[in-house]
């Protein structure tokens, strides 16, 4: 499948999502059953088979693609802070859009389209690049909480028992340990993986508010600016710089351009920021992010 037909099939099926809303098949509450089901079974599934099955012999070369998202994140949400300080935006506002300018939407997001585009391979350098964005969230939940206080038991917990984070260490230890875990668990893991896609992004439709826009135009402008083109460019900067070249290339640009996560709106209720802005961010970036990334993908 091509990249035009990947970006179609997935604003299809976040259509979907957003369609069912509109009529009352489905709630918005209905996303977190639905996220709960993608974070705790799904995608932890995806995740261990790409990892169980891939070819690790060159994990140092992987290593360096998480290396450039916590780079890229962390300059992306150093320039979002200082706009906001320009802009003089409220504190809490200002740390929603300096969030949601770090977080990439390289999970939910980034892998249904790298696997759409790039098969296993790309997938497992979608999940390097992914677990940068968690060490991103950890890093800003923690800086939260000196900031605005807060339970830190809270922030532990969600890191120690995050499902995704296990799957990605036990699949790349089962892998590297050469241990066979036999034909039964690959194939219910195989069935789990598949819902993974079209839960992930008819729940993104669920929770896509477009009310949450019309206060934060300026703040969500700056921001997708910030993910979806001056992040990609940044790493290309990067990968050129470090000599990453051929899939770890395309794919590191590629997750580099995903707009805003769906984490971001997690810390702004969390520390009780401005969540009407960090929607907002959230919201533009990914619906602008439906023309971009077919651009960014043709280019690399």
């Amino acid at each position: 499948m091509n990249s035009i037909e990947t970006i179609i099939s997935i604003i299809v099926l976040i259509i979907i999502g957003y369609v069912t809303k509109r009529v009352g098949l489905l709630k918005p509450e209905d996303s977190v059953t639905l996220n709960k089901i993608v974070l705790n079974l799904a995608l932890p599934s995806l995740i261990f088979m790409a990892m169980y099955t891939a070819d690790l012999s060159s994990i140092g070369s992987l290593v360096e693609i998480t290396a450039v998202c916590i780079t890229v994140g962390t300059l992306g949400g150093l320039l979002a802070y200082l706009f906001s300080r320009v802009r003089h935006y409220p504190e809490k506002t200002k740390w929603s859009v300096t969030v949601s300018a770090v977080l990439f939407n390289s999970g939910f997001l980034g892998y249904p389209v790298v696997l759409g585009v790039f098969g296993a391979e790309g997938l497992v350098r979608a999940i390097f690049y992914d677990a940068g964005s968690t060490i991103l969230f950890i890093c800003l939940g923690i800086l939260l909480l000196i900031i605005f206080g807060g339970e830190r038991s809270s922030i532990v917990k969600r890191t120690l028992l995050f499902p995704p984070v296990w799957a990605l260490l036990l699949g790349v230890s089962i892998n590297l340990l050469h241990l066979n875990v036999g034909s039964m668990a690959p194939a219910v893991l195989k069935y789990l993986s598949g819902a993974t896609v079209p839960l992930i992004m008819i729940s993104l439709g669920l929770s896509l508010e477009i009310s949450s826009l019309k206060n934060y135009i300026e703040e969500a402008f700056a921001v997708s600016g910030i993910k979806l083109i001056l992040a990609p460019l940044i790493a290309l900067l990067m990968v050129t710089v470090l000599g990453i070249n051929g899939l770890n290339s395309q794919v590191t640009i590629v997750e580099a351009a995903m707009p805003s996560a769906m984490l971001g709106l997690v810390l702004a209720i969390t520390y009780d920021l401005d969540v009407k802005a960090a929607g907002a961010c959230t919201f533009l970036s990914t619906v602008i992010s439906m023309v971009t990334l077919p651009i960014i993908m043709a280019l690399v």
